[in-house]
C-alpha cells in the first residue's frame, strides 16, 4: 500500500496502488500516520520525499469500496477527536523535519491534502491538483480549507475549493501552490536533488527555520482551531444523506442528485 526506501538522510514514501491511482484505503491512512511517527523519532532521516507510483499521486480516499461511507463516517469523526487532540492524521503534520511532495499526474481530494501539509511541492506538468470534496458532496478535509486558504490568494483558494476543481501545474506555480515545474522525467531526480541538498545543511538549524516560519507566521492557536472547526464540520457533514449520495453517484459513475441534507 506504501513503500518506504531510504537512502541516506532522506526516506521515500510512495503510495503503491497504481490500480486505484493511489487512492487512500483506511490501511493506507494508518500505514503513513505510522511512518510519520517513525520519521520524526528517527534522527538518521533528515527529509522526506512523498510520491505515488504510476499516474497519480494520489487521487483521494477510496469512494468506490462497498463500505466507504461507513468508513469515511468512523474516520471523520476519529479525525475530529485527533484534530481537538492536536493530532492531524496521515500528513506530517508538526514534523519539524522538511518534506517534499513530488506530484505526478493526479493529486486530488485527499491527495490534495496529503500535497498541501507538505513543506515544498515539485509539480509534474502532466499533473493536476485541486479539490474534489464539494462535487462528492462532502467538505474539503485533511486541512485543504486551512491551508490553502493561507498559502494562495485567498480569492483563489475559494475559487479552488468551492468550484471543486482541479489546476495544472503553470496554474498551480503562478499562484504560488506549487515550488518547482518539471517533466515527468525530472520530477524524481528534482525531488532527490533539493531533498540532498537540504539533507547537507545542519539539521538543527533547518528544523528551527521551518518551526520559525510555521509558528511565526501560520499563528499556531488560530491555525489550530481552524483546523478543529474543519474537522468537526468535516465529520458532521460527512454524515449527511448528502454525502452518502455522493459517494453513490460517484461509484456509480452517475451525476449526483443532492437533497440539501
Amino acid at each position: 500500500m506504501i513503500r518506504v526506501e531510504r537512502d541516506g538522510k532522506v526516506a521515500t514514501v510512495t503510495l503503491d496502488r497504481p490500480e486505484r491511482m493511489n487512492a487512500l484505503s483506511p490501511e493506507m491512512f494508518r500505514d503513513l500516520a505510522a511512518f510519520w511517527h517513525e520519521f520524526a523519532e528517527d534522527d538518521a532521516l533528515h527529509v522526506a520525499i512523498v510520491t505515488g507510483e504510476g499516474r497519480a499521486f494520489c487521487s483521494g480516499r477510496d469512494l468506490v469500496r462497498p463500505t466507504a461511507v461507513a468508513d469515511e463516517k468512523a474516520r471523520s469523526r476519529a479525525l475530529a477527536d485527533r484534530a481537538a487532540a492536536d493530532e492531524w492524521g496521515f500528513g506530517p503534520d508538526q514534523i519539524w523535519k522538511p518534506v517534499i511532495a513530488a506530484i505526478n499526474g493526479w493529486c486530488l481530494a485527499g491527495g490534495f491534502a496529503l500535497a498541501l501539509s507538505c513543506d515544498l511541492r515539485i509539480m509534474s506538468d502532466s499533473a493536476r491538483i485541486g479539490s474534489m470534496a464539494p462535487k462528492r458532496g462532502l467538505v474539503p478535509g485533511g486541512g485543504q480549507v486551512e491551508r490553502l486558504a493561507r498559502y494562495v490568494p485567498f480569492a483563489k483558494a475559494l475559487e479552488i475549493l468551492l468550484r471543486g476543481n482541479h489546476i495544472d501545474a503553470n496554474e498551480a506555480a503562478a499562484i504560488g501552490l506549487v515550488n518547482a515545474v518539471t517533466t515527468p522525467e525530472e520530477l524524481m531526480p528534482t525531488a532527490h536533488a533539493w531533498a540532498d541538498e537540504i539533507s547537507a545543511n545542519a539539521p538543527l538549524a533547518v528544523r528551527a527555520v521551518k518551526r520559525a516560519a510555521y509558528e511565526g507566521v501560520l499563528d499556531p492557536s488560530g491555525f489550530r482551531q481552524g483546523m478543529q472547526l474543519e474537522a468537526e464540520l468535516y465529520a458532521a457533514v460527512a454524515a449527511s444523506e448528502d454525502a452518502a449520495e455522493g459517494t453513490a453517484a460517484f461509484r456509480e459513475k452517475r451525476p449526483a442528485r443532492y437533497v440539501g441534507r
